[in-house]
Parts: C-alpha cells; structure tokens; sequence
C-alpha cells in the first residue's frame, strides 16, 4: 500500500506532518551504514531516501515532479528568547554559470525548482547524529509570494548580469537581497575552481540560497505573521528605503528622535544612532521585515564637519587562536563583508548641530574584498608569531586590527600565551570616507 501519494502536495505534506516532534531514527529502522556514521551525512537526503522512499530526478527540476514540490530540510537554534532561528542559510541549487547565461527568469531552472516548496525543520543539536536530531513545528509549504518575487527575481538578475559580464568570480552575497551566490566548494588552496562564459577567470563554486534573516522571516510568518515594508512592482527594495528616510534627511537628530518618539537614554549610549536609524527605517517599530529577511545590516557613519569620518569602522572581535585554524572562507569577517549593508550617514553641521546626511545600500567591491582577505592572511600569518604585532591602519587602504574591548580588563590569551586586550577587523576611517563619497 503507497504510503501517500507522489502528485499530490496535499498528501506529501500530511505525511510529512508526521515528522513533526520526531526524529528519523524514531520513524523509520535505518541500515547500519547510516546509524554507525554518526554526525555525518546530509539529513534532507537521509529524509529522502528512507523516509519518503523516493529518489529525486536527476535533471533540474523539483525533487516531486508529479507534484512540482521540491523538499528541503533545515536546522533551527533556539535562542535566549526561547525563539526559534535560522542556523543557517538555506541552500537550495547549484549555480551552473553557463546555464544562467542563457536563462530568463520566467523560464529558469532555480524558479522552476524553488517556486514551491516543502520545507522541514528540526532542532540542530551538535551533540546528536543527524538521524536523531528532532523535527519541530509544522513543515512549511513554501509558495514564492508576488511581493518576495518582486525581490528574488531582481536578485537572481544582479547574479546573471555578473556571470554575463564575466565576473562570476566577484560574486558576492552582498551583491542581493534575499536570494543569495553562496560558497558552496571546499575552500582553501585545493578548491576546484569552475568555468565561467564570459571570462577566462575560474569561479568559486556557489549555489542560490535564501539567506538567513529570510529563512528567520519564513519561521516567524509560519508561526505568527508579520507587517511588510511596501514593496511593490513599481517600488523596489531601494526606492521602498527612500520612502522612510528622505523626510529625515538634513533633520537634526533631536527632530528625528522627537518624530519616531526615542531618545537617547544617556550621554553615552551605544548604538543610539543605529537604533535611531532602525526605528525609522521600521516607521517606528521595532524591526521591519524585509531587512531582516535579506540580513541586511546597518551600519551608521558619522562624519565631522569637513566631511570626514570620525572613526573607523568595526566589525565583531576575534580571538587570535582561532584564526589560526581558520581559512578566510569561514571566517566571520569574510562573512561580514560579503553582506549587503545600509549605511545611515550623519554629519555635524558647522554649528555642532548633528543631521541625517544620506543613507544608502552599499556592498564591498570585489577588489577591495580581496585587499580585506590579504589583511586577514596577514594577522593570521603574524597572530602565530607575535599577536601583539597585528596589521596597522598604515599598511592597507582597506583594513586594519585594532582593540575593541569593553575595558582594559577584557583580554584574551594569545596563542605565545599573553593575555592582550580583544581585538577587532576596523574599515579604516580614509576607506569609510571614500565610500561616503561614491555613494
């Protein structure tokens, strides 16, 4: 008897269904192989083979043709909140650049896959073999709604307009919104490397996926529901922005705090002007969800009177003895600088007065990603060392390592054994200066 039935998206589903609050290892006997392989194998697969009993096609389409339903399974991390949360993006095909080159979007491989789909969840545990990680919440049908089309088709067109123009190597996450060029090779110097049309440059192998604030964005509509920012056919991710900014724009940030009703709690709150910029940007919510969907991270700029930067820019500390073991593909400034930021830009008026200057969407250019990795091998090489001697603001025009320390007591140990105070990747103040002016 057909445990359910393969065209059917309503019969997948309540099938399904039954994974929920179980494990696989608890729904079906798994051969040996799998059982004794512990933490190793690919869950949607194992999911696949032995508990739907059905082996996908091998051409471009859904893995349930009949149904036109393709499946994929993703892990959740609960967070202090008790929410859950995306561990990570969500992979869905890889990008094979010469079929994207000849592609429209109505006709695509990755639409015709990922328009609809069924999504799983379970509860990552880095303790448990993949067969017994545990299901929750419902599955997801996953229908691409008009307006996330609006946004994924745009990006999708930003990815083949780079393979057309034989820079597949310089793709980047930062480039999209929502759907996303990940990594997807192994890395490092042993990497194969793809063939690309348009260029004689090898690429880094990537594949699409729906990006991390997203897939936190699909969990949270599943679960509760949520308001939109506007965009439309005729208004896109940019312009959506503009809408909510350009009334604050040469506004004296005391104007714009009285206008979204939050002030500043003390002379020396961190990260006003950022909160400041989100509750705008979110029409004086806390989030909106379009931004977090796409990971977007803002970023505030505050320039003197003559146009400069007062600081540099900072980005998430690092320990030295765990970048030794790093390569730059997986470290977490690689990752950064591979996002897609919106830059809030303030200046200081020639009477002292602070104002909303411009805000922008803006992404590391190719070359200057590359800069950043070399300033990144570099403390790697001199972290084993001396981690006392880190790359300097002077030696590139890019990046530099610095402190970034609550106080002269929040140290870390080296990896000669010294405790140093923590440090952090730094956009140097000049880079910051010659982005605000390109924008």
């Amino acid at each position: 008897m057909t445990k359910y039935d393969k065209s059917s998206i309503q019969s997948i589903f309540e099938f399904a269904l039954k994974l929920a609050g179980n494990s696989l290892a608890e729904m079906v006997s798994l051969p040996e192989e799998v059982t004794n392989n512990r933490n190793r194998g690919d869950l949607g697969n194992l999911i696949e083979k032995y508990y739907f009993e059905h082996q996908p096609p091998t051409n471009l389409g859904p893995d349930f043709p009949d149904a036109n339903l393709e499946l994929k399974t993703t892990g959740l991390l609960l967070n202090k909140q008790g929410k859950f949360r995306a561990k990570e993006r969500l992979v869905l095909t890889m990008i094979n650049y010469g079929v994207i080159a000849e592609e429209e979007w109505e006709k695509s491989y990755f639409l015709k896959k990922c328009k609809l789909m069924l999504i799983l969840f379970y509860l990552y545990n880095k303790a448990l073999a993949v067969h017994h990680q545990k299901f929750v919440l419902k599955p997801l049908i996953y229908r691409m709604s008009d307006e996330d089309a609006l946004v994924i088709q745009r990006d999708w067109e930003t990815i083949r307009k780079k393979v057309l123009d034989g820079k597949a190597h310089e793709l980047s996450e930062g480039d999209t919104f929502y759907l996303g060029a990940c990594r997807k090779g192994s890395g490092g110097e042993n990497e194969i490397l793809q063939k690309q049309p348009f260029s004689i440059e090898p690429a880094k192998s990537r594949a699409f996926s729906f990006k991390q604030g997203y897939v936190n964005r699909l969990i949270d509509r599943h679960i509760a529901g949520e308001a939109t920012l506007g965009i439309t056919n005729s208004i896109s991710f940019e312009e959506a922005t503009a809408l909510r900014f350009n009334p604050f724009v040469g506004k004296t940030v005391e104007q714009i705090s009285s206008a979204v009703s939050f002030h500043k709690k003390g002379s020396n709150q961190k990260a006003f002007h950022r909160l400041l910029a989100n509750r705008v940007l979110a029409a004086g919510s806390q989030s909106v969800a379009e931004v977090e969907k796409a990971g977007i991270e803002i970023k505030t700029i505050r320039l003197k009177a003559n146009g400069q930067p007062r600081e540099s820019m900072s980005f998430p500390r690092f320990r030295t003895i765990e970048i030794l073991d790093q390569e730059w593909d997986e470290s977490s400034f690689a990752e950064k600088l591979e996002r897609k930021f919106l830059l809030v830009i303030f200046q200081t008026r020639k009477d002292g007065v602070e104002v909303l200057y411009k805000v922008a969407y803006w992404n590391m250019p190719y070359q200057d990603r590359m800069e950043a990795k070399r300033v990144w091998e570099e403390t790697k090489r001199r972290a084993a060392i001396d981690a006392k001697n880190l790359p300097k603001a002077t030696e590139s025009h890019v990046a530099h390592v610095r402190p970034k320390a609550r106080d002269g007591e929040d140290k870390e140990l080296t990896p000669q054994g010294e405790m140093v105070v923590k440090k952090c990747f730094w956009l140097n103040s000049g880079y910051i200066a010659q982005i605000v002016e390109s924008l």
